[in-house]
Order: structure tokens, then C-alpha cells, then sequence
């Protein structure tokens, strides 16, 4: 039986490792990957971080030389803007008129940075998605001296960290009266906003940007609701993303919330599958529908697909992760969980070393980490076994946690 044509809609994390994992594990069928980028794909979190503040060079920013994708039979077409397409038919539209058809579709179209609706279109006020706006601002930091930071979500905050690294002044204005409060919780974030403000991070919560001053084409101040008014050189937004939907959407795949609903395997129809940012994941482990904009997620998304086209459908059970380095912080999560659930605290605090454990219903379901690996590890394996933990042996660092873990899930 001759294999099928397996046609990528994203050229990110999930497409370049869906393409990749199919040929090692196998698949001799065609292999052809759509992205609207004008570059081939790239090391995402290297934007925020090392490349934007020069210390590795373009070549490194790229996952694979250029001449990997033909030696192993994939065919990259950059600059390919899908419009619309036909599941019946089984083709895509592209700008311009043309058509591709498939036999099987993953479409991993990303997102698009969020913009404040009164915001001005000057030069200097950017966002972060993609290799291109990384080079700008790159550009634009050598000349500036203080940035604004609209919103303090991981992208901002890594960005001022590395700007802060450069010798900027920052100011990173955020509308919530504690950073990350939703998603991790007001302690969590009162110490995330501590480590910035010890770095010099101006950080303004609980308040927004009433006023922009431009002249000459350029923003160079701010009046914050508060009424002060801030001189500033570069701006960036960074207030989160919108799943790039339009495609699901004219080819009639189920929508839920902010996604495509997927089940357990991330197939959206027959021969059809969603991943990364896009994909409202039914996932098997944690018994919930989730959808998680990290880059670790969209790469394990990718080749989790990949196992299902070229081995037979599997479900795809590894729990979301997500890491960000800030300064001297190394931050990692496991799991899904929510600022409101109970948080458990373990280690030291105030010395930067500790973890967060989230329950709900005595189960944990997810675990931060500031510069404790180990414990992290072991928590997501915590997480995987679904048990009722004792949240005095959680917050217990004399207890080794690896002796909770149940026989089967360690």
C-alpha cells in the first residue's frame, strides 16, 4: 500500500518535528510542508533570549541546515499563505489562486501577538513572534535605552531580562495587580515580580497605558492610568496571542473556545490532525481539555502526530512542559493546572530554590519549579500517577518525594 501525501500546514515547532519524526520512523510517502514564514524553521525560545541579546549567531537559530530538508525527502515551501481549502476535496487554497492537495493534513498555523487596539503603528512599537521581529528588535535595542514592556506574561519578561542583561532601562507595565496571578497564582507571582524588580526592572502592576506621546513618527513616552508619564525609546507588546483559526475554520473542523478540538491522539477528522497552539487537546493523562502555548508542548505535539500517521493512531500522553530562563532563574512547569487551585509550597523561597505543587481534589495537576530540577521531575511523575498526595509530605523537604511515586509510574 502506497503511503499517503502528508501535507504540513506550519512551518514551527510542530510541523519541522512532525516532518522530521515521520522520516525517522520511517515513512517513505510525500512530505511537504506549508509555512507562511519567509524562514525555515526555527529555535523559538532562542528569540527572547540568546539571539536577541547577540550571544549565538543566525546559523545556531536555525533547527537544521538548510540542505536537511531535501536529503531527507521534505519538501519546505516558505512564504505559502493557506486562505482556505476543502476537506471534501481534500486541498488547500493559497494566496494567489493556486491549490495543494492532501491525503493526510496537520495543520499547526500558530498564532498571531495581540495588539492594543489603541496603540500607535509606529516603527518603534513591536511585537515577538517570529525570527524577523526578533532581528528588528535586536535593531532597535542597540539604539534604545529605556524599553516598555506592555505586559508581564514569560515573552515580555524574557525579553526585559535580556534587555535589562544589555544594560536597558526597563519598564514592564501590567494591568493585573500581580503577574502570572491566573496561571500561577499571587504568591508566585509577588516573586516572580520581586526577581525583576531586583534587577531593575521598573515594574508597574495594576495599571495600563492611558496616553501614547509620539513625535516624528516614533513613540517616545507613555501617560499610565495612574497618570504618570514615562519617557521611553522602544515598546513592546506582549500580551498574549490569538490562535491562527482561520483555516480550521473554513475547513469545518470542530471549534472549542479558543481551538480545534482534538481528541486524545490530537485528530481533528479522519487523516486530519491539530497541534500546538491551535489544538484543544482532550488529553488522557490529566482528563481535561487543554490547549498550551509553549514551544517543549508543539514540538512533542509534532512527533506524537507523527507516531500516529506512521505507526497507527496512539494517544498522545506526555504531560505539557515549559521552561524559562531569566537572569540567574532557571523556571520549569509540569502539567496544567490554575492560579486558583491549592498551591503547596516546598524549599526555599526567599533563596530562589523552591517548587509549587497545584492540587485540585487532593491530586496534583501541576508543578512549578524555580531552580529545582529534580524536584520538578519527579513532581510530573507525581502528577502522571493521578494519586491522592499528603500535602504535608509535598511541603516536607526533609521527605523524598521519589519514595510517593507509586511502583508503576516511576
Amino acid at each position: 500500500m502506497t503511503a499517503k501525501r502528508v501535507v504540513i500546514l506550519g512551518g514551527g515547532g510542530v510541523g519541522d518535528a512532525a516532518a522530521i519524526a515521520l522520516r525517522k520512523r520511517g515513512y517513505d510517502g510525500e512530505i511537504v510542508i506549508l509555512s507562511a514564514d519567509s524562514d525555515r524553521p526555527y529555535d523559538r525560545p532562542f528569540l527572547s533570549k540568546e539571539f536577541l541579546r547577540g550571544e549565538i549567531e543566525l546559523p545556531k537559530v536555525f533547527l537544521r541546515d538548510e540542505t536537511e530538508y531535501s536529503k531527507e525527502g521534505i519538501e519546505l515551501r516558505l512564504r505559502q499563505r493557506v486562505v482556505g481549502g476543502s476537506l471534501a476535496g481534500r486541498t488547500l487554497s493559497l494566496e494567489g489562486g493556486a491549490e495543494v492537495t492532501f491525503e493526510t493534513l496537520v495543520i499547526a498555523t500558530g498564532g498571531t501577538p495581540r495588539r492594543l487596539a489603541d496603540a500607535p503603528t509606529s516603527y518603534n512599537v513591536m511585537t515577538l513572534r517570529s525570527l524577523r521581529d526578533c532581528q528588528a528588535i535586536r535593531d532597535a535595542l542597540g539604539k534604545a535605552s529605556r524599553l516598555l514592556l506592555v505586559g508581564a506574561g514569560f515573552i515580555g519578561a524574557e525579553v526585559g531580562a535580556s534587555a535589562r542583561q544589555l544594560g536597558k532601562e526597563v519598564l514592564m507595565v501590567e494591568s493585573a495587580p500581580v503577574p502570572l496571578a491566573r496561571a500561577l497564582g499571587a504568591e508566585v507571582g509577588e516573586v516572580y515580580a520581586s526577581i525583576h524588580r531586583s534587577h531593575g526592572v521598573d515594574v508597574r502592576t495594576g495599571t495600563t497605558v492611558k496616553e501614547w506621546h509620539s513625535y516624528g513618527g516614533r513613540v517616545n513616552g507613555v501617560t499610565l492610568a495612574d497618570g504618570s508619564r514615562e519617557d521611553v525609546d522602544l515598546v513592546l507588546i506582549a500580551i498574549g496571542i490569538d490562535p491562527n483559526l482561520d483555516v480550521p475554520k473554513a475547513l469545518g473542523l470542530p471549534i472549542e473556545g479558543s481551538g480545534v478540538r482534538v481528541d486524545e491522539g490530537l485528530r481533528a477528522a479522519d487523516d486530519v490532525y491539530c497541534g500546538g497552539d491551535i489544538a484543544m487537546h482532550q488529553h488522557p493523562i490529566l482528563g481535561e481539555s487543554i490547549r498550551v502555548e509553549h514551544w517543549e508542548v508543539a514540538k512533542h505535539h509534532g512527533r506524537g502526530i507523527a507516531t500516529s500517521i506512521a505507526s497507527g493512531y496512539a494517544p498522545v500522553t506526555r504531560l505539557p512542559y515549559f521552561w524559562s530562563d531569566q537572569y540567574d532563574v532557571s523556571l520549569e512547569y509540569r502539567g496544567h493546572a490554575s492560579g486558583d487551585d491549592r498551591a503547596v509550597w516546598r524549599g526555599d523561597k526567599e533563596g530562589l530554590r523552591f517548587s509549587v505543587f497545584y492540587l485540585r481534589g487532593g491530586r496534583i495537576h501541576g508543578v512549578l519549579s524555580m531552580n529545582d530540577t529534580k524536584v520538578n521531575e519527579i513532581g510530573g511523575k507525581l502528577i502522571e500517577s493521578r494519586m491522592i498526595c499528603d500535602e504535608k509530605k509535598l511541603a516536607d523537604a526533609s521527605v523524598d518525594l521519589s519514595d510517593l511515586v507509586p511502583a508503576a509510574a516511576g
